[in-house]
């Protein structure tokens, strides 16, 4: 009895804590029920005869019981539903922030790849002009050299810009679309390189929408400048397609790998750049899959629903 009686004292002071859920406070009254049976089993300890007709009131108190219990448990499965609907809005509100915060930093790459394109371009070009103008004939040697150098500078400064421009804001893949941004993106970064790279693009544009096209452009390019930099890999196989409502993007390499198979959980442990590719997976609603070991290469596997 003295169990049963701190067991509802306990659950009628969490009342004002769950504040007055009717769920708890139905379950609560059950506990009450409860200690008021196990007080008429407990009078009958003192008294021949029974205070009460103990057997009908205590199968009508179980009825009640058990009514309230039922009850209680309906409004906390409610009570779960509600949780259910507020997780997967929380999830919803997630995913358009990253994808905001994404969809922000690549206006704002445009934006300062076109200001330099627009305002500084021109300006070295004029500078490249100007010295182009200029007589070497009169030129002392030194002159001459100090001018064949800082014409040099300035084209190289040129070239320098447009890399940049191009890394911040890529106009093959805003001219010319996903596949050929791609083609040209891992020609440059392995021409140099004995690498042999394998391209398999089976890419109907038209159904990605021009966030899918930057973020995965943004993807393929981190996944191949990470392989290029740590993994030293022999080859590189890139497969990207089309399938039903999913846009399938499969990366692999024969490279040294990573040191820990990489989940949801710990991702964000390798790194700042494959942070950003968890980032914008998800701020596309996308999962991936990465069954990479220690010393076997590396694989991962994305998987973009189509709008």
């Amino acid at each position: 009895m003295l169990i049963q009686l701190a067991a509802t004292i306990y659950a009628i002071s969490l009342i004002k804590r769950t504040r007055y859920n009717v769920s708890w406070i139905l379950i609560s009254m059950a506990f009450v029920l409860m200690a008021i049976r196990r007080l008429f089993d407990f009078s009958a300890l003192f008294w021949e005869t029974k205070l009460f007709p103990q057997d009908e009131i205590n199968a009508w108190i179980a009825v009640f019981i058990s009514v309230l219990m039922l009850i209680g448990v309906i409004f906390i499965r409610e009570i779960f539903n509600l949780q259910n609907q507020i997780d997967q809005i929380r999830k919803e509100n997630e995913q358009k922030i990253l994808s905001a915060v994404i969809n922000a930093e690549d206006k704002a790459r445009q934006i300062i790849a076109r200001e330099l394109h627009d305002g500084l371009a021109p300006v070295l070009s004029s500078i490249k002009m100007s010295l182009t103008a200029i007589k070497p004939d009169p030129l002392n040697p030194l002159n001459q050299k100090i001018i064949e150098n800082a014409y040099r500078a300035t084209d190289d400064s040129i070239i320098a810009l447009k890399e940049i421009s191009n890394n911040l804001s890529p106009h093959i893949l805003i001219n010319f679309g996903l596949k050929t941004a791609i083609e040209d993106f891992s020609e440059k970064l392995f021409s140099s390189t004995e690498t042999e790279v394998q391209l398999n693009l089976e890419i109907e544009e038209g159904l990605l929408t021009d966030e899918l096209k930057i973020s995965s452009y943004r993807i393929v390019s981190e996944l191949m400048n990470n392989s290029l930099k740590h993994a030293s890999p022999n080859s590189v196989y890139l497969k990207m397609k089309t399938a039903g409502k999913l846009f399938i993007v499969h990366y692999e390499d024969d490279g040294t790998g990573i040191n820990e198979p990489v989940s949801e959980e710990n991702g964000k442990t390798q790194g700042m750049g494959f942070n950003n590719i968890v980032s914008r997976t998800k701020s596309l609603n996308g999962t991936y899959h990465l069954p990479t070991l220690k010393s076997k290469g590396f694989s991962i596997e994305f998987f973009f629903p189509l709008k």
